[in-house]
């Protein structure tokens, strides 16, 4: 199986988690690569698609936006993920109640799936947040393992 794991990293965390997803792939038997948005890579060829961003105001960034725009996946199985905060940690009480109004799709991978389905992929999991500890980072301890493990669990799903 070739799969492809496409990310934007703004801060390094997002570009860490795609990284850890890829190795947990690779152990579960794929032909994984990993390229960065700004690579624009061709969406062609792959088994298995898997897209992640950070969440940059209840969206994906830019670049991945543009990536996602009018692709025929049809036939291709598919994967979202994120960065984000955790919102129990957040001081802003306009934030939380934001977030709490915009629910599922304040977050990037739920809006990345939902693209990703657009062009006819198929989702083979729900879209998966893995947590930033403030704007920039670092990540929280334990996520580089679990995003591992995401990995892995996707060839499961096939």
């Amino acid at each position: 199986m070739k799969a492809l794991v496409l990310y934007d990293s703004q801060y390094g965390n997002t570009e860490q988690i795609a990284r850890a997803i890829a190795e947990g792939m690779t152990a579960g038997g794929a032909e994984t690569t990993v390229q960065g948005a700004a690579e624009a890579p061709s969406l062609a060829g792959y088994d298995l698609l898997v897209v992640g961003s950070p969440t940059q105001s209840f969206h994906a960034t830019k670049p991945i936006d543009a990536l996602l725009q009018g692709h025929a996946l049809d036939g291709v199985r598919a994967a979202a993920f994120d960065t984000r905060l955790d919102m129990a940690e957040v001081d802003s009480r306009m934030l939380k109640l934001a977030v709490k109004v915009a629910g599922d799709n304040a977050w990037a991978a739920t809006r990345i799936a939902t693209q990703l389905e657009k062009d006819g992929a198929t989702m083979v999991v729900p879209p998966e947040g893995f947590i930033v500890e403030g704007t920039e980072g670092p990540l929280r301890a334990g996520e580089l393992e679990r995003a591992r493990v995401w990995g892995a669990s996707l060839m499961a799903a096939q």
